[in-house]
């Protein structure tokens, strides 16, 4: 399934790499909070310092904010893939602060009650991706999310050499990193027999900033790359979303 998701006009995009010092700041508010104890352990609070940083603070950082975390946990939900024998892997490429991380790997985890689910989110910057550790941790989340530094591609590639992403194993695939590496990366996924039928693929900021070419390859309904012979069916979802089923 593609799902390209459109951002909010009015909300700047800032590089994510820039200002060091405001992810700095970010740390020390939510880890030298007074409620850290009560903190600790709980994604949604975790969240929810976060979300309390950004509106006290100019907006310069961009997550994948509540309405749009709603959204794909409802969707996760909704999904029949839910069922004991369905897909047990969410791979997230663009980790950036770990908030997408902490509040879907949670949702995932928790909708997969009682089985082993895991959250694979790649990020090539080491600064972003001990950021997004240190938050997961925070959170309690490290047994289901996964941070791996580097280019995706070869992150995906040897957790596959090790046997820890199997074929028809990907439920859902989070694309939120550089706009020019959508295409290749989820390739990749369909050379490698990672997706299966049903599996859904979300793709932020389609229409703002925009990736035109993206939203050509999946519009025009193939997978190229899958050996299956997969293809993408999409249509739009409520007033942020374009959407389509694999």
């Amino acid at each position: 399934m593609a799902h390209p998701m459109k951002a909010p006009v009015d909300k700047p995009i800032v590089h994510p790499f820039g200002k060091e010092e405001q992810y700095i700041a970010l740390l020390k508010y939510v880890h030298e909070h007074p409620s850290i104890s009560t903190i600790r352990g709980n994604p949604a609070a975790v969240i929810s310092l976060i979300d309390e940083f950004i509106t006290k603070k100019p907006k310069i950082i961009m997550t994948l904010g509540p309405e749009k975390s709603d959204h794909i946990t409802n969707l996760i939900a909704d999904a029949a893939g839910l069922s004991t024998d369905g897909p047990k892997v969410f791979l997230e490429f663009g980790s950036y602060i770990g908030y997408s991380a902490i509040a879907l790997g949670a949702a995932w985890r928790d909708l997969n009650s009682g089985q082993k689910v895991s959250y694979f989110t790649f990020e090539i910057s080491p600064f972003m991706a001990a950021v997004t550790s240190s938050f997961v941790e925070l959170a309690g989340l490290k047994d289901v999310v996964h941070v791996h530094v580097g280019p995706a591609s070869e992150s995906i590639a040897r957790l596959v050499a090790e046997g820890k992403l199997e074929k028809g194993s990907v439920g859902y695939i989070l694309l939120d990193h550089w706009k020019e590496r959508y295409i290749p990366d989820l390739q990749l996924c369909e050379e490698l027999s990672l997706l299966r039928k049903g599996s859904v693929v979300l793709a932020d900021n389609i229409l703002f900033p925009g990736a035109p070419e993206y939203l050509a390859y999946v519009e025009k309904g193939v997978a190229e790359k899958s050996k299956e012979g997969f293809g993408y069916e999409t249509k739009t979802v409520d007033f942020i979303e374009e959407s389509g089923k694999l």
